[in-house]
């Protein structure tokens, strides 16, 4: 059995770590910790990716500028 579990460090409990135990009892586990992916999350949303990729290459052939004053840039 293999689960992945995405959570936000400030989230993290002991009772996350009972869980794992529960999940995998009496066995050596390998856990890997690494910053998620956000993108692959993004883009797993079809609306969202289709409305994003679009967004992208409205601003690449200029027909949508982000306008942004000098003091919000701080």
């Amino acid at each position: 059995m293999e689960t992945t579990i995405r959570i936000n460090t400030d989230n993290l409990t002991e009772q996350i770590i009972d869980g794992i135990k529960k999940l995998f009892p009496h066995t050596t586990v390998d856990i890997n910790i690494q910053p998620a992916d956000e993108t692959e999350y993004i883009l797993n949303d079809k609306n969202y990716a289709d409305d994003l990729l679009k967004r992208i290459a409205d601003y690449k052939e200029k027909k949508l500028t982000i306008a942004v004053k000098a003091d919000e840039l701080v």
